[in-house]
């Protein structure tokens, strides 16, 4: 496969497993916990929104980039850009299984969302220098 694709494909995953991880959330509802954030006013601050932007949105436009462009400064930026949620994925993995070791499918999803970001470092930094990998 293709580079670009294999990096279009798990930037694309890794957003789709996000969305997993807060349907896992809403979905306790169902069983009457309370998801409500603790002083919470009725308003989602602008924090919040910037945080989708930085994991949502920005990844899904790095994927529809690298389906488009080779450009260095893009791979660099897709390089630096998964390592740093590299860390924030392994970090938010840390602290469910500290917190909530319960919360197995939970563990399980990070779990699979880290490896899915270590595969996206590993092939944007092969991008970056240029390596091509066959299969």
């Amino acid at each position: 496969m293709q580079s670009q694709l294999r990096v279009a494909i798990l930037w694309f995953l890794l957003v789709f497993c996000y969305l997993i991880h807060g349907y896992y959330h809403l979905a306790e509802l169902f069983f009457g916990v309370d998801i409500k954030v603790p002083d919470a006013k009725g308003a989602v601050p602008v924090s919040a929104h910037l945080f989708s932007v930085f994991i949502e949105i920005l990844p899904l436009a790095l994927g529809l980039l690298s389906l488009y462009k080779t450009a260095k400064w893009l791979q660099w930026v897709s390089f630096i850009f998964a390592i740093l949620l590299g860390l924030l994925n392994l970090v938010h993995l840390g602290g469910t299984i500290a917190q909530e070791a319960g919360e197995i499918r939970q563990v399980v999803l990070l779990t699979f969302i880290l490896v899915v970001n270590i595969l996206l470092i590993r092939e944007t930094n092969r991008q970056r220098k240029g390596i091509a990998v066959a299969g």
